[in-house]
């Protein structure tokens, strides 16, 4: 499965009471901790993974989840780069297992989720290279100081 499939289904509780759509998917290190939605009266809830009871033409679960809004938001379309700051392209999804983040697709190419470093933009690091968060800082200082 991937995140913009998850964007694409409409959620329904189990019993029918509350319906809605996805507004963002969740993450908590390299799994899925969340599923954002909203009802049709712009209320917001939350989905938690465990209580997703299947995803094929809807996202059906067992009941809202607690609030975890402090968690970052798996994002789309956000420029792509390597550890030398080269553009690879853009982030076009995010390629799930059991919720877990297996690979993100940047630019057309399948990266594996451990060597991407995500926020504003994706920072993907070579095989041998340092860890993405530490090309990312570098990266940053280089802007500030103007690529001195």
């Amino acid at each position: 499965m991937t995140v913009s499939k998850l964007y694409a289904l409409p959620a329904e509780r189990v019993d029918g009471k509350r319906q809605g759509y996805v507004t963002a998917v969740l993450r908590e290190g390299e799994r899925v901790c969340a599923i954002k939605c909203a009802d049709e009266n712009e209320r917001e809830f939350f989905i938690s993974p465990d209580d997703v009871m299947r995803t094929a033409d809807a996202i059906i679960y067992r009941a809202e989840g607690k609030k975890c809004a402090k968690k970052p938001a798996l994002r789309l379309n956000i420029a792509g780069y390597d550890g030398r700051g080269n553009f690879l392209g853009f982030l076009e999804d995010y390629v799930l297992s059991s919720y877990r983040i297996k690979s993100c697709i940047i630019g057309g190419k399948s990266y594996p989720f451990e060597r991407v470093c995500l926020g504003d933009i994706a920072i993907v690091t070579d095989k041998n290279s340092a860890p993405a968060a530490i090309a990312a800082k570098d990266m940053f200082l280089q802007a500030v100081v103007g690529g001195k």
